[in-house]
């Protein structure tokens, strides 16, 4: 996994380098001690992930996230594309309604599409997916008024609910964050929960 990390971190890297000098591109590389989607962990273990977004203008934009798989799962990366439109309609409410592509590449697995939906106020989302074809809907509520640690609440048709508690720092020219997800799955008692070190991950992140 390491090897395919560093090839495809390269790839990335020299792509978006080569493009830098266009206004609007910009992407970011990440490693993290366990790769989390929707509250899922979907590396088991040491994952990465690459990203990138170029903004039209007017509030358009188009972006690409991609997370590597553990090594028993249907596929070597998770790809979520996006295409959307942004809109602020005053100093702290934003707007915005993408259409969204997520896709299992490398193997056999279903992929499937969404509408999404977001209205922002400040530190505070609502954000609400749309599944198209029989997909599931997914609402996500995620707020940063606890000043202290994010805090994030989803619920998932066809993934079950799920809370995430999450600190960020910028440090060492990207940004570190430590975060901890709390899945329905997961029968543990609380203080059980807490003492997983299973249920917690720590992530660096690299922009440019």
């Amino acid at each position: 996994m390491i090897s395919m990390f560093k090839n495809s971190a390269m790839a990335f890297v020299l792509m978006f380098s080569s493009m830098s000098a266009f206004a609007g591109i910009n992407g970011g590389v990440g490693v993290n001690s366990d790769n989390y989607f929707r509250g899922h962990n979907i590396s088991d273990g040491l994952g990465y992930s690459l990203h990138g977004k170029y903004d039209f203008g007017k509030g358009m934009y188009a972006g690409a996230k991609m997370w590597s798989l553990a090594d028993d799962a249907d596929g070597d990366h998770l790809v979520h594309s996006m295409v959307g439109w942004n809109k602020s309609l005053s100093e702290k409410l934003r707007i915005g309604v993408a259409y969204s592509d997520i896709r299992y590449q490398g193997g056999d697995a279903d992929g499937w599409e969404e509408m999404v939906m977001r209205v922002s106020m400040g530190s505070n989302s609502f954000l609400y997916r749309k599944g198209l074809d029989n997909a599931g809907d997914m609402y996500e509520f995620h707020t940063g008024m606890l000043k202290v640690v994010d805090l994030s609440y989803g619920d998932w048709d066809d993934g079950g609910s799920f809370w995430h508690i999450s600190k960020g720092w910028d440090m060492f020219k990207g940004h570190v964050k430590v975060g901890y997800i709390d899945h329905e799955d997961n029968a543990d008692d609380f203080a059980d929960k807490l003492t997983d070190l299973d249920n917690f991950y720590v992530g660096y992140s690299y922009k440019f």
